[in-house]
């Protein structure tokens, strides 16, 4: 007499299916996981501005001359402001704009490279040597940080 065949096992059928939920679940979240992690990424900060800037001495003596060597974009005379201490830690030069650097008045100037720009590399500040002498400090600022400071010497 033959038989029927046994009813199939479910059980591996199951295991499987299982299995490929699991692993389609997982997908997803990582997925997800992705998506938000882009929206929520946190911003990151903009490069330090910073001024590059050789200080030397006129030939014949009478002025530091302090040359611009880089300079952060967006930066003009109008907002650039030039500040000296002096040695004894006293304000010899309050805070100053480029623009408004005159050198009959404090002994300081500023000499675009270009004029009607935005500060560029090669302009020039002229500090006379008498009126701030070496050991004095510069500082150059624009409304949100220092962009170079260093000792007149």
């Amino acid at each position: 007499m033959w038989s029927p065949p046994p009813p199939r096992s479910t059980g591996n059928l199951t295991v499987v299916v299982v299995v490929l939920v699991i692993v389609f679940l997982v997908v997803l979240a990582g997925v997800a996981a992705v998506l938000v992690g882009r929206r929520v990424a946190v911003p990151t900060s903009s490069p330090p501005r910073v001024m590059g800037v050789l200080v030397a001495l006129s030939g014949d003596g009478t002025n530091w001359t302090l040359t611009i060597t880089s300079v952060p974009t967006g930066l003009y005379p109008f907002t650039a402001k030039l500040a000296i201490v002096a040695s004894g830690g006293a304000t010899a030069l309050a805070p100053t704009t480029f623009a408004s650097l005159s050198y009959a008045s404090v002994r300081a100037a500023y000499v675009p490279s270009q004029p009607g720009g935005p500060v560029s590399v090669g302009d020039r500040l002229l500090v006379s040597t008498t009126t701030y002498p070496a050991g004095d400090s510069y500082q150059i600022s624009d409304s949100t940080s220092i962009l170079a400071a260093g000792r007149l010497q």
